[in-house]
């Protein structure tokens, strides 16, 4: 039997919880796992930029159940990642237009694929309907990549 994911089996993916009941179940079973992408850096490569660099801290929330995480985030890190940025976009980008952040922010629609959609620098777009599969970077504190 084999489950196909998109991105890496182990980062935020349902595979973890068919794993581990099918161990339940059936303990004689083995699983193997085999790594792939994750979306975060799969998104940072086709923006053609390093998720993080030097000493800089990084947030990555799955999902955003609340504006006051990525506020936090915004407060405590260098680089956010918000994944399933779908259903709570335009309370993202009020927040960071608060914070002065959406020139360094960046939306990447179903990252490696075919169909892969990249918006950068988000100031006139307030109202992006995006899919599922969308994911939003931004570079609270941009470091000299020079």
């Amino acid at each position: 039997m084999a489950f196909v994911s998109e991105g890496d089996v182990s980062f935020y993916s349902t595979f973890t919880y068919l794993a581990q009941t099918l161990l339940q179940t059936h303990p004689e079973v083995k699983v193997q796992t085999i790594p792939g992408v994750c979306s975060p850096l799969a998104a940072a490569a086709g923006l053609g930029i390093p998720l993080t660099i030097w000493n800089q801290r990084l947030a990555i929330l799955p999902a955003l159940h609340a504006v006051s995480d990525l506020e936090t985030a915004i407060a405590t890190t260098d680089v956010v990642v918000l994944l399933k940025v779908s259903s709570v976009y335009e309370q993202v980008w009020a927040t960071l237009k608060q914070h002065g952040l959406l020139q360094q922010s960046y939306v990447v629609e179903r990252a490696t694929l075919p169909e892969q959609v990249i918006y950068a620098d988000l100031s006139d777009r307030p109202h992006l309907k995006l899919p599922y599969f969308s994911l939003l970077i931004v570079q609270v504190n941009r470091a000299d990549l020079g």
